[in-house]
């Protein structure tokens, strides 16, 4: 992992991925609260369970929004 990080172009994208990731962690916890059920592969799968529903739920306040 050392050796990755000592490309720049590496660095920067790294960086970036506080701004990138985690506000969208925080949307998702903040929904579906902390716990996740699945165990092993599964996990992966309820992760993009849940952030289809909510990129749903964003699409449909979206589309219903008063003008």
């Amino acid at each position: 992992m050392a050796n990755h990080f000592n490309n720049p172009e590496n660095r920067e994208l790294y960086k970036r991925r506080a701004a990138i990731i985690e506000p969208l962690f925080a949307q998702l916890f903040t929904r579906f609260g902390r716990h996740i059920h699945a165990r092993g592969d599964n996990v992966t799968t309820e992760l993009h369970l849940w952030a289809t529903t909510h990129n749903l739920l964003k699409i449909s306040r979206h589309r219903h929004k008063p003008n």
